[in-house]
Parts: C-alpha cells; structure tokens; sequence
C-alpha cells in the first residue's frame, strides 16, 4: 500500500478534520484523582510508619522523569507527523530530483 493510500484511509476512532471533537476528559480526570489519592495515601503510610519522609523523593524523582520524557516524545512525534504532512501535501515540482542528481 503507498503513503498516499495510507493517508487517504480513515482510521477508525481518530477525531476527523479541522473542527473535530476533543476526546473525553473524564477517563484523564478519574486517573489524575486516583494518582493523587494513592500519592497521599502512601505519603499517609510513611508518615504513619514512622519513616523520615525524605524516602518518598526518589520515587517521586523517577516518576517526574518519566512524565517529562513521555512529554517530550509526544511533541517531538507531533513535530515529525507535522514534517511528514508537510512534504506530503506540497506540490511535486521536481526540484528535489534534480538536486539529489547533483550531489
């Protein structure tokens, strides 16, 4: 199958062109309330088993540096996909094959 056929095939459950719905919040706001409920939770337990709280910051450092990398894989692959429409979407002149055979 080409790019172009690829590309002109619906995905099934994508939102679908410029003014399409956002997705659910509900599903983001259930896991951020349990995220946090369990965060205080075992702050709770450490606290109560008496154990110096400072215990908690590398778990709390790993889960912040994953946070940050998903973050930034998911821009980096909306810049990418963006670079792809891109090049998809323009005009072919011909331009790039005659450089191509220059170099």
């Amino acid at each position: 199958m080409s790019v172009h056929a690829a590309l002109a095939r619906p995905v099934p459950g994508a939102p679908r062109g410029r003014h399409a719905k956002p997705r659910a919040r509900w599903p983001r706001v259930v896991v951020r309330t349990s995220f946090l409920a369990l965060a205080l939770t075992a702050l709770g337990a450490v606290v109560g088993a008496g154990w110096p709280p400072v215990l908690l910051v590398v778990p709390i450092a790993i889960l912040l540096l994953l946070v940050a990398s998903a973050t930034k894989l998911r821009t980096a692959s909306r810049k990418i996909d963006s670079i792809f429409a891109a090049e998809l979407s323009a005009p072919d002149t011909g331009i790039e094959n005659v450089e191509n055979e220059a170099a």
